[in-house]
């Protein structure tokens, strides 16, 4: 019988609720890539799409390889603003907006492994990657475990300032602060799902 393909994102992740929380994160291994910007640019869909096809690519080649089977990662997004006087409190112009994408891996994958994933994908004559500059971004990177307040945020990116302000209460209660980032998990495709059942998951960090 074949043992069940291994899930490398943390459940800490994936189970909120819509009441807040506070959880601990573990460490995970993750593909990365940096931007700017919104949602909405041709950037950040190419980053997105690069993602997921390399993510995939690692997959199959380490299946083909007899290595543990494992699923691919749910689409992770670490936002924060750069420029003067920003509020954590207030949504800040998208041109402020930084982001780093970003989907779990197995704890063993390695940069060589990585290296010869990209190197088959972006010189493949015809196929998705090919040439891509995005997939030629990515890195392998370790995310330290951290305490975090989390609530799943239902309905569509524009209302969760919401979210927000019940994380911000969840802290205020229990004396704490928080980083001026936070993390966003999407547990659903915006191209399939219409906006008031979006579920993501939205966490920030206590400091």
């Amino acid at each position: 019988m074949s043992k069940k393909p291994l899930l490398p994102t943390p459940n800490a992740l994936l189970k909120g609720k819509q009441q807040p929380d506070l959880v601990e994160v573990p460490a995970r291994l993750v593909l990365a890539l940096h931007g700017s910007g919104g949602p909405t640019t041709s950037a950040f869909s190419a980053a997105v799409g690069a993602l997921y096809g390399i993510s995939y690519a690692l997959r199959f080649a380490r299946k083909k390889a007899g290595r543990p089977v494992f699923k691919v990662g749910v689409l992770e997004g670490e936002w924060r603003a750069e420029g003067e006087g920003l509020s954590i409190y207030e949504t800040p112009s998208q041109d402020s907006w930084r982001w780093r994408m970003q989907m779990c891996v197995p704890s063993d994958a390695t940069e060589d492994e990585l290296g010869g994933v990209v190197d088959a994908a972006t010189t493949k004559r015809g196929g998705k990657l090919e040439g891509s500059e995005e997939a030629q971004r990515i890195e392998l990177l370790g995310i330290e475990p951290a305490r975090f307040a989390r609530i799943l945020h239902v309905g569509p990116y524009s209302t969760e300032p919401d979210s927000f302000a019940k994380l911000d209460e969840l802290l205020l209660e229990h004396g704490l602060g928080r980083e001026p980032w936070h993390v966003e998990v999407y547990l659903s495709d915006p191209n399939r799902t219409v906006p008031d059942k979006l579920k993501t998951v939205l966490l920030v960090k206590v400091d």
